[in-house]
C-alpha cells in the first residue's frame, strides 16, 4: 500500500514536470506534496487528540497505525497498531514489523491472526524465511491463490525449492563438466580429503573507489575429512561497505546429476549477535546438499565493497598452498593503469613446487591487469608445533599505500575524536588512582580495570571496520573488541595525565610489518605507554596477561604507534627464558606403611601465569577438583585429594600460586625386598619423534620450566643408589637434574631452559640426537 502511494506521487510529478509548462508544473507538484504533508501531520494530530479523550481506542489505534503505514513510517505505525485490539491491526502489525526487520515480534503477530488475504500471507512467508523457518514459508506461499502476490510467491518458492533437477553437468556447464570429467581419483591423492580442482578469484579495482570480488570454486570429496572440511562454505564480510551475492551454487553427484543449492540452505547471519556495536561483522554461509564421496561443490560468488581503507586504499594477500591439494588456480586484479600496485612475496624458500610467483601484466582500455596461474600446487601436511601457516605458506601481499605516513594519516584521523572522557570516565579514573602516587601505580590500576572489567569482544582489528568507537560508549557498554579497548585505556590514562598511545600490530599468525612495504596488514591493536625512559606495550584485551607483560603472540612484533605528532616503528619485546617461569614444588612424606601424604605448590610467571589464571577464573570449582583429582594419579595410584588452595586469582600484579594436598595409598615399586621410586626427572621425546621434519619445531617462547621434589623416606629405608645429577647444555636449550641427600630426605631439583624459541628443520636431525639422548641419561630411578 504504501509502495502505491508513493509510486502515484511520483508518476504525478512525472507527468507534472513534462512538457512545456515544466516549471509551473514543478512548483505545482511541490505544493501539492507540501499540502499532503500538512494534511498528514493534521491528521495525526487529531487521532493523537482523539486517543486522548479515551474513546474507542481500539479502532483510533488502528486509524493512526493505518495513517503511520501508509506513509512508510513502519516504527512508529506498529507502536500504535500494538495497542489495537482491532482484527485488522494484527495483519498491518506483522507487515510493520517485518519492514523494520523485527521478524520474531513479527511471526507472533501473524501467529495470532487468522491469515487469509494474500498480502499477508506473502509477507508470512517472507518472516518465516528470514527466521529460516522454510517448511512454514512454503506453506504460505502454497496458500497464495492471487495474480499479484501468487506471481511473487511463484519466485519465492523457486527459491526455496532448487532441488535435484535431473539435469546432468554436461548439460548445464560444458567447462565444468570437462574439469570434473579430468579430475583425478582419491588413490592418487593418499593425504588428501578434498581436491580442489579449480579456484578462480579476480579483483576489479574501479577509480570511483569501488571493488568487487569474483569467486570461482570447484571442489572435489574425496572421503570423510573432505565432507567435514567443505559441506558448508563462510564468507566473512562487512556489511557496512560490503554485501555479498551468490550467482549460484550446487553440488555434483558422483552421477553427474546435478542439486543446486535454495535459499534454505543458506544463512547470512551476524557473526557477533549479543554485540550491537559489532553487527555489521557478518558471515554468509552456504550448505551444499547431498554431498558424499565423489560428489563436487561448485558456487560462484560476488563480493561487492562500496568503499576503500581510505576510500582509495586496498590490501591483499593470497596464499598460494592450502590444507588440501590445488589442481588449478587463478588470481588476477585489475586497477586503473595509473593506480600503482606494491607486490611482495614472502615465504619463497618453501615453494619447492616451482610456483611462477611474478604476474603477467596485461594494459587493455585504460586498465592494468595482474594475473597469476598456478598449477598442481601441494597440500600443507600439518607437523606437530610447526610455525604459523604465516611463516611456511608462500604468499602475495598487495598494497596500494605508497608510505607508512599515509597510513598514520588515515587511520589517526579516525582514532584521535575518540579519545575523548566524559564525567563518568572521569570520575572512575579519580578513584582509580586516589591512592596511587607513583605513575606506574596510576597505570596499573588502570590497566587493570580496562583489562579485567570492560569485557573483550574478540573481534579481529578490520573485522567489523577499522574505526574505533568512542571511548565513553566503550566504557557505558562495558565490552568492546582491540582497538575499542586500546582506546579507552589510553583515554582514563590521559585523564590521569599519562600519555598513551595506539598501536597497530600483527599478532603472530599474521604478516609481520615489513617497513619497506607500507601495508594495513594488521589484526590486533594495543597500546603503549613511556615509563622510566622505555616504551612499555599493554594488550588490555589480555584480561589474565600482568602489567608491562605481554601474551605470546604480541611478542617480537613489529607494530606501528600512532601519537599525535607522528608515528613510530617500534619493535615488542621478546621476554627471556626466565620470564615465563612454571615453578612447581612437590613435598612428599612416605610413611611406615608406605602410604604417602604430599602437597604440590605450582607458581607460575609470564604466559604460564596468564594461562594458568585464566584456566583458574573460567573453570568450574567442582572441575579444577576433578582435574587434580586425576593429576595425582600420576604420583600414587588411589590418590584422593585433601583440599586446594588458589592465591592471588583476582590480583593481576602477584603471580597466581596453586597448592594443593592429598593423600595416596603406594609410592613406591616393590622388587622384591627392594623399592623403586619413580622416575622423577622428565622429558616429553615426542618432540623429536619424527625422524627428518620439512617445517621448524616453533616453542612461540622462550621459557624455564622447574621442578623441585623434596621426597621423606621412614626411618626403616635405607638408599641403596641415588642417580649422578645429569647437566646438559646445547645450542637449543639448556638441561640439568641435580640429585641431593640429607639423612632422610632426599632432592631433585631440575631445570628446562629454552635458548632458542625455533629449531630450523635443517637442525632437526642434530637436535633429535641430543635430546633423546638426554633423556636416555635421565632415565634412572632411586633405589
Amino acid at each position: 500500500m504504501a509502495k502505491k502511494i508513493f509510486l502515484l506521487i511520483f508518476f504525478l510529478s512525472l507527468a507534472v514536470y513534462s512538457g512545456c509548462g515544466e516549471n509551473a508544473g514543478l512548483k505545482k507538484a511541490l505544493d501539492y506534496e507540501k499540502e499532503s504533508q500538512g494534511n498528514y501531520k493534521h491528521a495525526l494530530s487529531i487521532y493523537k487528540g482523539l486517543i486522548d479523550k479515551g474513546k474507542d481506542l481500539d479502532s483510533l489505534y488502528f486509524e493512526l497505525g493505518r495513517l503511520y503505514y501508509m506513509h512508510g513510517d513502519f516504527s512508529s505505525a506498529s507502536d500504535a497498531l500494538k495497542k489495537s485490539g482491532d482484527l485488522k491491526a494484527k495483519k498491518l502489525l506483522g507487515i510493520s514489523l517485518f519492514y523494520i526487520g523485527n521478524f520474531t515480534d513479527a511471526l507472533e503477530a501473524f501467529n495470532k491472526y487468522e491469515i487469509s488475504d494474500d498480502e499477508c500471507l506473502y509477507y508470512f512467508g517472507l518472516t518465516n524465511e528470514k527466521l529460516n523457518l522454510f517448511d512454514e514459508a512454503l506453506k504460505a506461499y502454497k496458500k497464495i491463490q492471487g495474480n499479484e502476490f501468487g506471481t511473487r510467491a511463484k519466485v519465492r518458492l523457486a527459491i526455496i525449492e532448487k532441488q535435484e533437477s535431473g539435469r546432468h553437468i554436461k548439460d548445464v556447464d560444458q567447462k565444468a563438466y570437462q574439469t570434473l570429467a579430468a579430475a583425478p581419483k582419491a588413490e592418487d591423492y593418499p593425504q588428501a580429503g578434498a581436491l580442489i580442482l579449480s579456484s578462480n578469484e579476480e579483483i576489479e579495482v574501479s577509480s570511483d573507489g569501488t571493488l568487487v570480488s569474483y569467486l570461482h570454486y570447484l571442489i572435489k570429496i574425496l572421503n570423510e575429512r573432505g565432507k567435514e572440511g567443505f559441506s558448508e562454505t563462510h564468507i566473512d564480510y562487512d556489511s557496512t561497505y560490503e554485501k555479498v551475492e551468490l550467482v549460484y551454487a550446487r553440488t555434483i553427484k558422483p552421477d553427474g546429476i546435478v542439486a543446486d543449492v535454495g535459499s534454505r540452505h543458506i544463512r547470512d547471519v551476524s557473526k557477533y549477535l549479543n554485540f550491537p556495536l559489532y553487527s555489521n561483522a557478518r558471515v554468509y554461509i552456504i550448505s551444499f546438499p547431498e554431498i558424499a564421496e565423489g560428489s563436487i561443490i561448485e558456487y560462484k560468488v560476488k563480493v561487492y565493497r562500496s568503499e576503500l581503507i581510505n576510500k582509495k586504499d586496498f590490501v591483499l594477500s593470497y596464499l598460494l598452498q592450502a590444507s588440501e591439494p590445488i589442481l588449478a588456480a587463478i588470481f588476477s586484479i585489475s586497477v586503473p593503469k595509473e593506480r600503482k600496485l606494491n607486490i611482495k612475496t614472502i615465504n619463497e624458500e618453501y615453494n619447492d613446487f616451482g610456483a611462477k610467483l611474478k604476474p603477467d601484466a596485461e594494459e587493455k582500455d585504460g586498465r592494468l591487469t595482474y594475473r597469476w596461474q598456478f598449477k598442481n600446487i601441494p597440500q600443507i601436511i600439518p607437523e606437530a608445533n610447526m610455525p604459523p601457516e604465516v611463516k611456511i605458506n608462500p604468499t602475495l601481499l598487495i598494497s596500494t599505500f605508497n608510505s607508512w605516513q599515509e597510513i598514520y594519516n588515515w587511520w589517526w584521523s579516525l582514532a584521535k575524536d575518540k579519545i575523548s572522557a566524559d564525567d563518568s570516565i572521569k570520575k572512575k579514573v579519580a578513584e582509580l588512582i586516589k591512592d596511587k602516587h607513583s605513575e606506574e601505580e596510576k597505570m596499573r590500576a588502570i590497566y587493570n580495570f580496562c583489562s579485567q572489567n570492560i569485557r573483550y569482544v574478540a573481534v579481529e582489528y578490520g573485522q567489523a571496520g577499522y574505526e574505533p568507537h568512542l571511548a565513553t560508549d566503550i566504557f557505558k557498554n562495558k565490552y568492546g573488541d582491540c582497538k575499542d579497548k586500546a582506546i579507552l585505556l589510553i583515554t582514563m590514562l590521559k585523564e590521569a595525565l599519562i600519555p598513551g598511545w595506539p598501536v597497530l600490530i600483527a599478532t603472530k599468525d599474521y604478516y609481520n610489518l615489513n617497513e619497506d612495504f607500507p601495508s594495513a596488514m594488521f589484526n590486533h591493536a594495543i597500546a603503549a605507554v613511556r615509563l622510566n625512559d622505555k616504551t612499555i606495550f599493554l594488550d588490555a584485551t589480555a584480561q589474565t596477561c600482568s602489567f608491562a607483560d605481554l601474551p605470546a603472540d604480541d611478542q617480537a612484533r613489529r607494530v606501528l604507534l600512532f601519537k599525535p605528532e607522528g608515528y613510530q616503528i617500534e619493535e615488542t619485546p621478546a621476554y627471556p627464558a626466565e620470564h615465563n617461569l612454571a615453578k612447581q614444588a612437590l613435598l612428599i612424606k612416605i610413611n611406615m606403611d608406605e602410604s604417602i601424604s604430599a602437597k604440590k605448590t605450582n607458581l607460575t610467571f609470564g604466559v604460564y601465569d596468564q594461562a594458568q589464571r585464566h584456566w583458574l577464573l573460567y573453570t568450574q570449582p567442582q572441575l579444577i577438583r576433578e582435574m587434580l583429582q586425576e593429576k595425582i594419579q600420576e604420583i600414587s595410584i588411589g590418590a584422593k585429594l585433601s583440599s586446594y588452595n588458589i592465591e592471588n586469582l583476582g590480583d593481576l600484579d602477584k603471580p597466581v600460586v596453586l597448592s594443593y594436598a592429598f593423600n595416596g595409598p603406594e609410592y613406591f615399586t616393590a622388587a622384591g625386598p627392594l623399592r623403586i621410586l619413580p622416575q622423577l626427572p622428565g622429558m616429553d621425546t615426542s618432540l623429536a619423534a619424527k625422524d627428518s621434519r620439512k617445517y621448524a619445531i616453533d616453542f612461540g617462547i622462550l621459557d624455564t620450566k622447574e621442578t623441585l621434589v623434596e621426597i621423606e623416606i621412614p626411618g626403616n629405608f635405607t638408599v641403596k643408589y641415588i642417580p649422578e645429577s645429569v647437566s646438559e647444555e646445547s645450542p637449543w636449550l639448556k638441561f640439568t637434574a641435580e640429585y641431593n641427600r640429607n639423612r632422610n630426605k632426599l632432592y631433585l631439583r631440575q631445570i628446562l631452559q629454552l635458548k632458542k624459541s625455533s629449531i630450523p628443520a635443517n637442525e632437526y636431525p642434530e637436535f633429535k640426537i641430543f635430546f633423546e639422548n638426554l633423556a636416555k641419561n635421565i632415565k634412572q630411578r632411586i633405589l
